[in-house]
């Protein structure tokens, strides 16, 4: 499943300002040495999920926006995202969104934002907009009115914010709407630490959502009850976590209190062991599993190195998982881990090299036809550390 169908990025931390765009499939591995520009690419999704929720406080903690600006000499200072994505309201329908940001003093000032088809309709010269800026005023098409256009006065409409933020009305804005709700929902998973003491090992309040993963994981045991209940998800979850932990029995979850706790049994132990004498690995794992087996998945998920803490021999089972879970979501993954790389060895096309030449971050997918001579000899991961593939120091 591809939710966005194309990606460009343009004078935004190592992107340069003349970064072609980069087809995204539904499943992109991302290889390349430490600081060309990987996590760079998840930060472009993070600005874009923070859109409809507050795209200044973002560009803050991130450092601010000089800090977000590509900083070559031959920069102008202005960067653009520009996605195509699949617009799911209609099948096989593409929509367009573009936002473009520079620097006034040390806040973000949007100078662009459009939203719009992604070819001109026959007789026309350009693309049917639902919000634009023109001629230095933002438009917007009003739905269900012979596409009547409103022009939006500047100073109603915050500097700092997107449309995606300040409009929100389906009936009368469907395509702003929509896509603010998709843009919402995008799912980051960079942080990994488990520690003895983190909330994740703790009871947790039962009062939160259960349907998708948060991102510090704080309700992983409300998810995994809800994957109880889902016969067939739970069924896969029992076969996973049993090839990754052969003496793995069941799982349980216990609400009381008003918190939330998973136990898993195994095979001749008297009683459950809980979160806080689970190895790090073992937990890194369950959650992976809940974020991969979601009923309800989110339209694009990005993780960073799944394989951090995990034994060599489950590094195959997370590639695996990541292939079936990309029938269901889009997958944007780093990793430094060539067993994972070798896991694409029939699909080399999902792996992307970041490369850095100079103060740029090139992007490039690789291509089975110039690799399945050399695949008949080797595994991808073993052509990329022999340096045939790229992406290394």
């Amino acid at each position: 499943m591809s939710f966005i169908k194309k990606l460009a990025v343009q004078g935004l931390l190592s992107f340069p300002s003349d970064m072609k765009e980069i087809e995204l499939l539904p499943l992109n591995i991302l290889i390349g040495p430490n600081g060309s520009g990987k996590s760079n690419v998840i930060e472009v999704f993070e600005l874009l999920r923070s859109t409809p929720i507050d795209f200044a406080s973002a560009i803050r903690d991130g450092g601010g926006v000089n800090e977000w600006l590509w900083k070559d000499k031959a920069s102008n200072k202005k960067a653009k995202i520009d996605v195509i994505t699949e617009y799911t309201k209609l099948p096989e329908h593409l929509l367009r969104y573009s936002l473009e940001f520079t620097s006034s003093g040390t806040r973000v000032e949007l100078l662009d934002e459009a939203i719009e088809e992604t070819e001109p309709k026959p007789g026309e010269i350009d693309p049917y907009f639902y919000y634009r800026f023109q001629h230095g005023h933002p438009v917007i098409n009003l739905a269900g009115d012979a596409g009547t256009r409103r022009s939006l006065k500047r100073e109603d409409l915050l500097p700092d914010q997107s449309v995606l933020k300040q409009r929100k009305d389906p009936d009368l804005y469907p395509e702003v709407t929509w896509f603010g709700k998709s843009f919402a929902d995008i799912q980051i998973f960079s942080d990994w630490t488990i520690g003895r003491y983190t909330p994740l090992r703790r009871p947790q309040p039962s009062d939160l959502s259960g349907d998708r993963l948060l991102p510090d994981y704080t309700n992983l045991a409300l998810v995994l009850n809800q994957l109880q209940r889902n016969d067939s998800v739970y069924s896969r979850f029992n076969e996973l976590l049993k090839r990754f932990l052969p003496r793995f029995d069941r799982m349980s979850t216990d609400i009381s209190g008003g918190t939330v706790q998973f136990y898993l049994h195994e095979s001749g132990l008297s009683s459950p062991i809980p979160p806080t004498r689970l190895s790090d690995g073992t937990i890194r794992f369950i959650a992976l599993i809940a974020i991969l087996l979601a009923p309800k998945p989110a339209p694009l998920v990005c993780i960073e190195e799944p394989e951090l803490g995990m034994h060599p021999d489950a590094i195959p089972l997370i590639g695996e998982l990541l292939i079936e879970a990309s029938e269901r979501m889009q997958l944007i993954v780093t990793t430094h881990s060539a067993t994972l790389v070798s896991a694409m060895n029939h699909q080399p096309e999902s792996v992307v090299t970041c490369e850095r030449l100079g103060s740029s971050t090139i992007l490039r997918r690789l291509n089975y036809e110039e690799l399945k001579d050399w695949l008949n000899r080797y595994t991808l991961g073993d052509l990329w550390l022999l340096g045939h593939i790229g992406a290394n120091l």
